[in-house]
């Protein structure tokens, strides 16, 4: 394996496999490189929607007070690499080749199916531990109790943004259920910093730390944060309140993923690595940049992308594109995933255009836009069907007029469709 291209279809092979949650594989992988994630500073970040947006701003929070920062993440909108990122450079063509070329034989011993997450989890840690970044942020993919990034034994914090229902046939089928998968990352003496808001899942996690001798912080319990007129906020947490606070991403849900990373950041700065500086904490929230995240990347017309792709995010989503769209045509782009709960988005979304274009992105798990179609014409007479995220967008803009709106949503993987025909940059 000496190309980058076949390096790459090795791990994409890897995907076919689909789903396996579970800590043999991974536990096994990092054992015979040396148990990487032991020689790591691992903030463990959980949740069912936030978790990205509150990772880039921690990340900045960090980068801000001069630290260096790792970030493991998934999915990609454009290349593999945005995955495995330190501070602002992603992990070379380079190092992926060689990484995975050493990796190999370590899969090859396992008689197991070894799924593409279990391989490039594993790859992460390494890379990190190799490069030794100050922090390393790490992103769940699914769940949490079994899913790969859980090998970690001793995070310095774990966080969980929010709970909702998704990946039923995995997680659960109510909120409880779904949060006791989450729970999984909770580690004995670790605090937990969390915004979930219900008190019955906030009592569950509180239980599951007093159990564990470790603290647990909610938004709106033990820090909160107070937004202004003019779309600054305060924020409120321990020993620090900061005023006047205000960010350039778009959407207020993105105020309560902020004060979930400056909660983190402040429980961070208790292991000595920095002092925290107001001045610097607000220069690092208004240069906070989270790609496909209620994006305007065209004008005349204004073309948005955002990455809501289950009921909890597509409720974040309908009050900013409701106001988005006040007063002129919308034309909607969708694509989902056919294991979501797309009644629901449709359900929301689709009553707010004056025409929907539904699409699939270049996935066995995309929903098949003739299904999808079937579903929003029962909220918009007026739907169209395309078999791409390109044919989607050229059809909206053909017919868009200037001062029209076309808004691209259900998937963040038709995001980075979007990013790949428009050649957007993302880091």
């Amino acid at each position: 394996m000496t190309s980058f291209q076949e390096t790459l279809d090795f791990l994409y092979g890897l995907e076919h496999f689909g789903i396996s949650l579970g800590l043999e594989n991974i536990e096994e992988l990092c054992r015979d490189c040396g148990n990487p994630q032991d020689k790591l500073r691992i903030v463990h970040v959980a949740g069912s929607n936030g978790k990205g947006s509150s990772i880039a701003f921690l990340r900045q929070l960090l980068r801000q007070h001069g630290l260096s920062v790792g970030v493991y993440s998934s999915p990609h909108l454009r290349h593999f690499s945005e995955r495995i990122v330190i501070n602002e450079t992603p992990i070379s063509e380079k190092e992926i080749v060689a990484l995975t070329r050493e990796l190999r034989p370590l899969l090859e011993k396992i008689p197991r199916i070894v799924t593409f997450f279990d391989f490039t989890t594993c790859l992460a840690l390494l890379y990190f531990a190799r490069q030794a970044p100050d922090i390393v942020l790490l992103e769940t993919g699914l769940g949490g109790r079994l899913d790969a990034t859980n090998v970690v034994r001793k995070p310095l914090l774990t966080m969980i943004t929010n709970i909702a229902l998704e990946h039923e046939e995995f997680l659960g089928s109510t909120l409880l259920a779904v949060a006791a998968e989450k729970a999984g990352i909770l580690k004995p003496g670790v605090p937990l910093v969390s915004g979930v808001k219900r008190e019955k899942i906030r009592s569950f996690f509180a239980d599951k730390q007093r159990e564990m001798a470790a603290s647990s912080d909610f938004l709106g319990r033990d820090f909160r944060l107070r937004r202004q007129r003019d779309g600054s906020f305060t924020y409120f947490g321990s020993a620090y309140h900061f005023p006047g606070l205000s960010f350039a991403m778009s959407g207020r849900h993105q105020q309560e993923n902020a004060a979930l990373a400056l909660r983190a950041f402040e429980q961070i700065s208790h292991e000595g690595l920095f002092e925290i500086d107001a001045g610097l904490v607000a220069q690092a929230l208004r240069e906070v940049r989270w790609p496909g995240r209620l994006q305007q990347v065209g004008t005349a017309p204004d073309i948005y992308l955002d990455g809501a792709h289950n009921p909890h995010g597509v409720r974040a989503l309908e009050p900013e594109l409701r106001r988005l769209a006040t007063g002129r045509r919308l034309l909607l782009i969708i694509g989902v995933m056919k294991d979501k709960r797309i009644k629901e988005m449709v359900a929301r979304l689709a009553p707010l255009a004056d025409e929907v274009i539904v699409t699939q992105a270049p996935l066995d798990r995309a929903c098949a836009p003739e299904r999808l179609a079937e579903e929003v014409r029962a909220h918009c007479p007026r739907v169209t069907i395309t078999s791409s995220v390109g044919d989607a967008l050229a059809l909206a803009r053909q017919r868009a007029r200037a001062a029209d709106l076309i808004f691209l949503t259900g998937s963040l993987y038709c995001v980075g469709e979007a990013f790949n025909v428009l050649d957007l940059p993302v880091l």
